[in-house]
């Protein structure tokens, strides 16, 4: 009985026929350490796997499938990946606020910001007013400033800070600065602090995620025109997308 194969951070969905081919084709993409490539329709050893088979109805060959890491490790369409990675990170983010004892959390500016660090784009969340310059993409940044949660409010600003730490371990948050600074800052008693306003990137795993797209275009463009439609449809990852939020605690 054949093991069922460890599925990776990324998921290529193909043909059998195309899975048959790429063992002679293309042996580098079936032993890259962070991708599965998957063939369809699932069969053993692939359909033993429960977490495909919560996908099985929407496996089609020309999929690339992203592990978002801040959802419980489900599976997320590459073409929509950066988006819903992008917003899972602060909603993660906006828990461990929660347990180092934020009363509030407020979302005051999403703002597209160019490798370069130019702002070609942002949207005051207070106001409603968004600026673009002639490189920003105007109805994409809305889009993304109307799917985050720009205010919450909890009740008590009781505190666990180990928990904090703790979520922020799982996924890696706590691997942003932002984050790790603020757990430190919380867990000092000396001279607490009160308020902050910081700017978190959410964007940068969604953006190392899809980095991998563009290593393998021609590798997967061979499998025909599914793939080069799918790799065209990911949205541009070289802008970040940062956050003005203020956080206060007492």
């Amino acid at each position: 009985m054949s093991r069922p194969p460890q599925l990776r951070r990324r998921l290529v969905v193909i043909s059998r026929d195309q899975y048959t081919d790429a063992r002679a084709s293309n042996p580098d993409l079936l032993a890259d350490p962070f991708t599965t490539v998957v063939p369809v329709p699932l069969r053993p050893p692939f359909s033993d796997l429960p977490a495909l088979n919560r996908l099985a109805d929407r496996l089609q060959p020309g999929m690339l499938l992203i592990r978002n890491r801040w959802d419980g490790g489900e599976y997320v369409d590459a073409v929509t990946a950066y988006e819903q990675i992008s917003l899972a990170k602060f909603n993660r983010f906006a828990v461990v606020c929660q347990l180092l004892g934020a009363r509030e959390l407020e979302v005051q500016e999403v703002r597209e910001v160019t490798e370069k660090g130019e702002v070609t784009g942002s949207v005051d969340l207070r106001t409603g007013a968004m600026e673009v310059n002639g490189t920003g993409r105007g109805a994409w940044l809305n889009r993304m400033a109307q799917s985050v949660q720009a205010r919450w409010s909890w009740q008590t600003g009781e505190s666990d800070v180990d928990a904090a730490e703790a979520t922020a371990r799982e996924g890696d948050l706590i691997a942003d600065p932002v984050v790790s600074s603020l757990i430190r800052q919380r867990r000092s008693s000396v001279n607490a602090l009160g308020s902050h306003v910081l700017e978190l990137d959410i964007s940068s795993e969604a953006h190392r995620e899809l980095e991998f797209a563009a290593t393998v275009r021609s590798v997967l463009k061979q499998f025909g025109p599914s793939f080069a439609a799918t790799l065209n449809r990911i949205s541009d990852t070289s802008r970040s997308l940062r956050l003005k939020v203020s956080v206060t605690f007492h």
